[in-house]
């Protein structure tokens, strides 16, 4: 029996055994610990084989992934159904044997409702995450089964050791492009106008998510950040790289080979597999459902004020098969002040002590 095989069994026996006395908690997971299969091998061994089981999702990847994992693992059950966070509705009168909500932390409140409303019709309810905040332990009201967090699994030896490199980056403030209405301003001008209308917004208390969508969309697409990245990757040119950005466009418009949803075959993952280059863009920050050999580093071009939703993205990067078995992970931050608050909020979940900010 390895490492990982003693420690899915210790979750598998403490998830039946909180299911002795209660029908819904949470297991905190970090990644590559098999969350799947643990959860598959307590529905294999409850005294009562469930009937029926509703496993949601907020991601239809995820799907392709469970109905893999029960195939692999011998769980044949021809009353397993599956749910996007999206449609839970539909499902808030079922009565349900056993229900399974993958990355419940990922679900908006009305989502969450709709899981609740299932829930109290559930016999059994299991949720799972590989990172819960403090907010959604407090908005969810779930028992807790057990956890097991990334310095667990790196002390263990399961996952890689990581470092993190935040470099600060100027907004360029020398090519002036024309905007909509005629006027020819800076990046650094623009990202600047877009701040003091959404602070004026926001003291008015009237909505100004269009425009934060926009300013997050000129930070993923800055000539400062792109200037930084390129020379980042002069670097490490003689690394294997993977770069996460938020949109297709930019990632094409790097200068490395580029695979997304909108890539018109897979052939650029296939020859950086094959090694024929070192770097690849992709354009959906968390899009790892493909593994990739051999890394050296991931670069991360966007980021939210999520601090769950960037450590599942950083560590799915962890889990990579990393030659030196040491994460090189490196994060674009534009030096304005939203940013500034959203690096430092993004990792607030992550060990500090690996995370190093430079100023460029």
């Amino acid at each position: 029996m390895t490492k990982q095989d003693e420690i899915q069994e210790r979750f598998i026996n403490s998830t039946l055994e909180f299911f002795k006395d209660n029908s819904v908690g949470y297991l905190e997971l970090a990644m590559r610990i098999g969350k799947c299969r643990i959860s598959i091998e307590v529905l294999k061994r409850l005294p009562v084989s469930p009937i029926n089981v509703l496993v949601a999702y907020p991601d239809n990847k995820l799907r392709d992934v469970w109905i893999s994992e029960f195939e692999k693992w011998g769980y044949s059950n021809p009353n397993i159904r599956y749910v996007n966070f999206s449609s839970l509705k539909k499902h808030t009168m079922d009565r349900i044997d056993f229900f399974i909500i993958d990355e419940f932390h990922a679900a908006s409140s009305t989502e969450r409702s709709y899981c609740e409303e299932i829930m109290s019709r559930s016999n059994n309810t299991l949720a799972l995450s590989g990172t819960v905040s403090v907010e959604t332990d407090e908005e969810w009201c779930l028992d807790r089964i057990d956890v097991y967090s990334t310095i667990n699994g790196i002390e263990d030896g399961i996952l890689a050791d990581y470092q993190i490199s935040v470099h600060i980056v100027n907004l360029d403030d020398v090519v002036k492009m024309e905007d909509k209405n005629g006027k020819k301003k800076t990046e650094k001008e623009k990202y600047r106008a877009y701040t003091w209308v959404i602070e004026t917004l926001k003291r008015k208390q009237e909505n100004f998510m269009h425009l934060a969508l926009a300013r997050n969309r000129l930070s993923m697409s800055s000539i400062g950040k792109m200037k930084h990245l390129r020379m980042l990757l002069d670097s490490l040119s003689d690394k294997r790289v993977l770069v996460f950005t938020g949109l297709a466009k930019v990632a094409d418009d790097i200068g490395i080979p580029s695979y997304h949803s909108k890539s018109k075959n897979d052939d650029n993952y296939k020859e950086f597999q094959k090694r024929t280059f070192n770097h690849l863009a992709l354009a959906a920050m968390g899009k790892m459902g493909v593994t990739y050999s051999d890394l050296d580093s991931v670069v991360l071009l966007n980021f939210t004020y999520n601090a769950e939703e960037t450590s599942q993205i950083l560590n799915r990067a962890i889990k990579l098969d990393y030659r030196g078995k040491k994460a090189d992970l490196h994060i674009l931050c534009l030096n304005e002040a939203p940013e500034l608050k959203k690096i430092k909020q993004s990792l607030e979940l992550l060990d500090a002590s690996k995370i190093k900010y430079y100023e460029n």
